[in-house]
């Protein structure tokens, strides 16, 4: 099993934690002295970004506004 599918793995099992369970994790995990440090570190949750985010991103203002006018573009056709 490679880290990155590990760290896949990981992440979807804890989603799926009822509160109780999160809570029993947690004080696993403090209990651990080589993961003990990490959950001190973290007190905050961590926000994770969408790998979408920005993918849209022209620099030309509003696209969805010119939308018609792109596709024509594109399809070289008058609108």
């Amino acid at each position: 099993m490679s880290a990155g599918h590990a760290h896949e793995e990981l992440h979807h099992l804890v989603d799926r934690l009822s509160p109780d369970q999160a809570r029993r994790l947690l004080r696993l995990v403090k209990t651990d002295p080589e993961l003990a440090n990490l959950s001190d570190e973290q007190d905050k949750p961590v926000r994770r970004r969408l790998s979408i985010a920005g993918i849209g991103a022209s620099g030309e203002g509003d696209l969805s506004e010119r939308v018609e006018d792109l596709l024509a573009e594109r399809f070289n056709r008058s609108v």
